[in-house]
């Protein structure tokens, strides 16, 4: 059953593509070359954002993620999206509301309410991120976007498009490898992890366990899996030392992206990341 309103609130509807989406769709222009001709599936083994994939549309994909809380709402989206909107539509708003509605526990939550309640804080809370402390409760404060926003109210249509997307999906949570196991000769593999580096604290997606400078060694084993069984992969990465060594043999290429996570405008900066694959494709007027 969907909740009842904690609070007097108005009916505004809530979300518009998540924040958390912003960084890679920046970047798009410089993927998209590479998987304009797929012909198995799509697979993304870190699927934080899964904007190339909502942007490319395939016909079969596999999606996975570390996130439990993630992945649980693209399955109630899948299966029901009506009903998640129904739950989201419930949801009062306001700082004291968004407290109360971060301090639920998932747990004791059915799929829909899990997937209305991780949409609701993602619209608003702080500048769109998601983190959590170390028992994996997710604490990023309020944060509302402007009442300038180009998206100030939830696009349900946006919604409803991506359930049909993702019912072409298979829906795996857990680590880059289990997801991988799933691959088979001719399809694509996007890979964009979160970038663990040693010289610098680069935000990206923060869960307990979640993926560090110590799993870059798995990471390049996949890699190295994926070209020997025929499949092709594209793999972006922060511009670092520990990209640099992954990506070597792989002839990376540098690309620049904008990092809109930031905790003010002034703050956002150009940045540059390295790409790389093992197709013979190139990037074109990459800079």
């Amino acid at each position: 059953m969907c909740w009842q309103p904690m609070a007097a609130g108005d009916s505004h509807r809530v979300l518009h593509r998540p924040a958390l989406f912003s960084v890679i769709c920046l970047s798009l222009p410089f993927l998209k070359p590479f998987c304009e001709q797929i012909t198995g599936n799509y697979v993304e083994p870190f699927a934080g954002s899964a904007c190339l994939f909502f942007d490319m549309e395939p016909e079969g994909a596999i999606l996975g993620d570390l996130n439990r809380e993630l992945m649980c709402a693209m399955r109630a989206i899948r299966r029901d999206v009506y009903r998640v909107l129904e739950c989201l539509r419930r949801l009062p708003r306001g700082k004291a509301a968004y407290y109360r509605i971060r301090a639920m526990k998932p747990d004791e939550l059915s799929e829909p309410e899990i997937a209305a309640r991780f949409l609701y804080l993602n619209r608003y809370c702080f500048n769109g991120l998601y983190r959590t402390n170390l028992a994996g409760g997710f604490n990023v404060p309020y944060g509302p976007p402007k009442k300038s926003s180009p998206h100030p109210e939830v696009d349900e249509d946006l919604i409803v498009s991506a359930s049909r997307l993702l019912r072409r999906a298979l829906l795996v949570n857990g680590d880059f490898e289990e997801t991988l196991r799933h691959v088979e000769p001719g399809d694509f593999v996007y890979l964009d992890p979160p970038y663990a580096t040693d010289e610098a604290r680069v935000f990206r997606e923060y869960v307990p366990g979640s993926f560090s400078t110590h799993d870059l060694a798995r990471l390049s084993d996949a890699l190295s899996r994926l070209d020997q069984i025929g499949a092709e992969f594209l793999i972006s990465y922060c511009d670092s030392a520990e990209a640099e060594a992954l990506l070597r043999k792989w002839n990376p290429v540098r690309i620049p992206t904008r990092r809109n996570i930031a905790g003010f405008v002034g703050h956002r900066r150009i940045a540059h990341e390295l790409i790389a694959t093992n197709s013979r494709k190139v990037v074109a007027n990459a800079k």
